[in-house]
């Protein structure tokens, strides 16, 4: 998915369409930045689960037609949630952008899945 993918379906949340929101669409690009950085780590997790390399620094992304480098499945049920939640706080409705702000948060928790490992007691 691209930047301007992932904003559009940020938008259509809202419900607008993109058009009515061109001037908005110049942030994306910074949101999308902010949304990597705070999902690195659970993306990584995701990588975990699936025997892939995990990523080590932030990507940065600089145009609306950049691939956004991260699982499609992160992506597609994280990021739009996160953006919209942009949108509302551009426009000061900061209920809105609350509420979008808590369905990324729960969206994030069920994308990343659950490990069980081994704890090592230190202190036997």
């Amino acid at each position: 998915m691209t930047v301007k993918e992932c904003y559009e379906q940020a938008v259509s949340l809202i419900p607008e369409k993109p058009e009515e929101n061109v001037e908005m669409q110049k942030f994306a690009v910074i949101w999308c930045n902010i949304l990597l950085a705070e999902t690195l780590r659970h993306e990584n997790i995701l990588r975990k689960g699936k025997n892939l390399p995990g990523i080590e620094k932030v990507p940065q992304m600089e145009f609306l037609e950049d691939e956004i480098p991260f699982d499609d499945e992160m992506v597609r049920r994280v990021f739009p949630y996160g953006m919209a939640r942009f949108v509302f706080r551009e426009n000061d409705d900061i209920s809105a952008s609350h509420e979008f702000y808590q369905l990324y948060v729960n969206a994030l928790s069920e994308a990343v899945p659950v490990f069980a490992e081994e704890i090592e007691d230190v202190y036997e």
